[in-house]
C-alpha cells in the first residue's frame, strides 16, 4: 500500500485535487501539506496540530480521518494519543485568608481612593460644613438636651442682653413682740409734748424706660425642623447651633442681620412680624441678609 505519504498523494491524485485547493479550504499552507506527502514531518509545527492537519486533510478527500491519524502516528514515530488527565482537585479555601506576603492591593487602592474623596468633600464645603457635621452628630447623640437647651437672652442692637431688675426679696414678717413694742413708740410719739412731724418729701419721679431707635428692626427666628443656624447681628455673632423644633430666637438689630442655615426648609423667618418665603430646599445651605429696609439680594 506504500507508506503514509504516498497514500494520501494518491487519494488526492484520484480525485484530480491539488494542494492549492486543499490550502485554500482548510487554511494551512502548500508547504505543510506537501511536507506530509513528502513525509518531512519536522517541517511540521509539531504536537496537537500535525494531527489537526491529518483530519483536515482526509476530511477534505472523503477518507477516513482517524484511520489517517492512526497511519500518520505509525510513519512518524509518535505515540497514540493519550487520554488527558484529569484535572487536579479544587482545594479548599477558606474565605478571608490569602496567602502570606501577598497584600490585597485591590483593595489598599479603593481605600486610598475612599480617603482622598472624603478629604476633598470636606475640603470644598469648607469649616462650615466641619461644624455643621459637628453640631448634628452632637444633636443625635444627646437630642434631650438639644431640646430642652434654653434660648438665649435677647440682644440689642449693641449686642448687649437685656438685664431685667427683680425686686429684693421681701424682709422677714415681724414678731408679735416687736409689734407690740412698736406701737407703744408710736403713742409716746404722738403725744401733743412732741413737734408736729415735717411734711414727707416729694418722691422723686421714676426714669421713663428706654426707647427703641426708630431705625431698629427685629428678626424671628423659629425651627420647624432640625438646622444648624448662625445669627450675626451688626457685625457680632449673636447664636450658633442646631436649632430643634418648637426653638425661636428673637434678636433686635440697627444695621444688619445675616441669617445661614444648613437646612434652608426647616428654618421660618420673620421681618417685624411679617413672615418671609422659604430661605431653600431642605438639606440646603442657605444666606439671607435683613437691613432696616428689608431683605437685601
Amino acid at each position: 500500500m506504500g507508506s503514509f505519504g504516498e497514500r494520501m498523494q494518491r487519494e488526492r491524485e484520484m480525485r484530480g485535487i491539488t494542494l492549492e485547493e486543499i490550502s485554500e479550504s482548510t487554511k494551512i499552507t502548500s508547504r505543510c501539506l506537501q511536507a506530509l506527502e513528502e513525509e518531512e514531518f519536522d517541517k511540521l509545527p509539531g504536537g496537537i496540530f500535525n494531527k489537526g492537519f491529518v483530519r483536515a486533510y482526509a476530511h477534505y478527500l472523503g477518507i477516513d480521518e482517524d484511520q489517517a491519524v492512526a497511519d500518520f502516528v505509525v510513519a512518524s514515530g509518535g505515540e497514540k494519543e493519550q487520554p488527558l488527565p484529569d484535572p487536579p482537585e479544587p482545594r479548599a479555601v477558606t474565605l478571608g485568608q490569602r496567602a502570606e506576603g501577598h497584600p490585597n492591593w485591590r483593595a489598599i487602592a479603593l481605600l486610598v481612593v475612599l480617603l482622598v474623596t472624603v478629604v476633598a468633600v470636606l475640603w470644598k464645603l469648607g469649616p462650615s460644613a466641619v461644624r455643621l457635621v459637628a453640631a448634628a452628630w452632637t444633636a443625635r447623640s444627646n437630642p434631650e438636651a438639644a431640646a430642652t437647651s434654653p434660648a438665649p437672652a435677647i440682644v440689642t442692637p449693641q449686642s448687649t442682653p437685656e438685664v431685667v431688675a427683680t425686686p429684693p426679696p421681701p424682709p422677714p414678717a415681724a414678731t408679735k413682740k416687736s409689734v407690740a413694742k412698736a406701737k407703744s413708740v408710736a403713742v409716746a410719739a404722738s403725744s401733743p409734748a412732741t413737734a408736729p412731724p415735717a411734711p414727707p418729701a416729694p418722691a422723686a419721679a421714676p426714669s421713663p424706660p428706654p426707647q427703641a431707635r426708630s431705625s431698629d428692626f427685629v428678626v424671628q427666628i423659629r425651627a420647624t425642623e432640625d438646622a444648624w443656624v448662625q445669627i450675626v447681628a451688626d457685625g457680632k455673632l449673636f447664636s450658633e447651633g442646631v436649632m430643634v423644633p418648637p426653638a425661636e430666637k428673637r434678636v433686635r438689630a440697627a444695621k444688619q442681620v445675616v441669617i445661614k442655615t444648613g437646612n434652608g426648609a426647616g428654618v421660618e423667618v420673620s421681618f417685624n412680624g411679617q413672615p418671609l418665603p422659604p430661605l431653600g430646599e431642605e438639606n440646603q445651605m442657605a444666606t439671607v441678609t435683613l437691613t432696616a429696609a428689608g431683605v437685601q439680594r
